[in-house]
Order: structure tokens, then sequence, then C-alpha cells
């Protein structure tokens, strides 16, 4: 499993994404806003509690907090294995968040036997759904052959869709694409423009467009910084340089 897939797996996307990911879809039960007040408030066991009780009723929202509480070990003891089987459950249940994260599990061993085909094919519905985290694993995964032959194409489409959502991990990693021209014909204007955006949001990313100003020519990068505004003016994104 490549450094990548790893890093998002076990550091900060987590918590995160499941915050992200489960506040966009109503709770089918009155106990989750409940456990989200006791969460978001610091009260952890008693919001685990009342996760697990919602859990066990169905909702898929609250199946995926007890999984990520039980990964991380917040509000109750660490346990893997059931972390993935409430992952499992939330996901057969269509939740994206639970889907990319049981696709992470499958692909590492995590708490279920290493199936990477198995967790390739998560992966793929989370993506399906519009999860930016599960889309650049993706793109990862084919650039590397992680579960699936090789296909720099495919993963420079996966990357594509994450970048497009304004993800600056995906949008440095485009940048890179196109600058060394991997599954898609090299652009270095194109590759600008990306790392530009990247840099918007990851200071890690401005190396990066400080070596491409040093290898492309003054035209290219000009060119390359107008394609970037173009793309925040079309998105409707503010910029702050």
């Amino acid at each position: 499993m490549c450094k990548s897939v790893r890093h998002m797996a076990w550091t900060m996307w987590l918590t995160l994404g499941a915050a992200l990911a489960i506040s966009v879809v109503p709770a089918a039960h009155a106990g989750f806003d409940e456990a989200m007040v006791d969460f978001r408030t610091g009260n952890i066991t008693a919001a685990f509690k009342q996760f697990l009780v919602a859990a066990e009723g169905g909702d898929r929202n609250a199946q995926a907090m007890v999984a990520n509480m039980y990964l991380e070990g917040t509000g109750t003891t660490r346990d893997v294995r059931r972390a993935s089987a409430w992952f499992e459950q939330a996901a057969a249940g269509g939740h994206s968040y639970a889907q990319y994260v049981l696709g992470l599990l499958y692909l590492s061993g995590q708490g279920v036997h290493k199936d990477t085909a198995r967790g390739v094919t998560w992966l793929e519905r989370s993506a399906q759904q519009g999860s930016y985290f599960a889309q650049t694993t993706l793109g990862d995964a084919y650039a590397n052959g992680t579960g699936v032959a090789i296909d720099k194409a495919r993963a420079a489409s996966y990357f594509t869709s994450a970048a497009n959502q304004n993800y600056a991990t995906a949008q440095l990693k485009l940048a890179s694409v196109h600058f060394l021209g991997l599954g898609v014909a090299r652009n270095p204007v194109e590759a600008y423009k990306w790392a530009y955006l990247a840099a918007m949001q990851l200071t890690s990313a401005g190396s990066i467009v400080q070596q491409f100003r040093a290898e492309l020519s003054a035209a290219q990068v000009a060119q390359g910084e107008a394609a970037a505004k173009a793309w925040l003016s079309a998105k409707g994104i503010s910029r702050s340089r």
C-alpha cells in the first residue's frame, strides 16, 4: 500500500471527513442530533453511547460515527474490527464516507482480511457519489497499481474529478500529472495552473510553484496563472493572491 493511501487512512481525514460527510445527510433518528451536540461540546463518552443506540436502530450516519470512534478509540476502546463491521453496515446503506474508509481498510488489511480488489470496489462506489477523498485515493491506486492494473489515464481522470472540487491534494497531484505527461499529453501551463491553485490552500505546494517558475518561461507562467484565476472565477471562489 502506497504511503499516500496510508496517510489518508490514519491521519487528518478520518475525523474531518466523517464530520463533513455526515453533516450533509439528514439523520434518521432524533438521537443522532443529541449525540452530535455532546460530541461537539466534548462529552465524547456520552456521545458514543447515543450514537451506538442510533446505529443499532439503523441510522447510517450514526453507524459511520460509531465506526469512526471505534477506529480512533474516541469515547470508547479502540477496536478496528468493530470499526470495520460498522463501516460495512453504513457503506452497504450507501454512506459515501463509510464506503471510502471501508475501501482503505480492505486495501490495508486493517480490521478485515486484506482484499485490494474489494477495497477498490468500495472506493469506486464512494467516488461515484462525488467523494474527492475516494477519487484521489483511486487516482493513487491506478497510478501505482494498488488493487488494479496500472492505468495512468484513469488515474489522471480521478485526480481531475477531485481537483475540480477544489481539493488541494488532488490539484497538486494533477499538476505533476500534467507536468510529466502521465496519462495525459504533457502540458506545463496546465501543470502550473493546478500547482498555483493547490498553493492557495497548501503551504507545501509553494515550493512546487517556485520550481515550476524556474523551469517554465515567463509566458507559460503568466498563462498558467491566468488559467487558474479563470478557474476560480468560474467556480465563484475568491482568491487571496
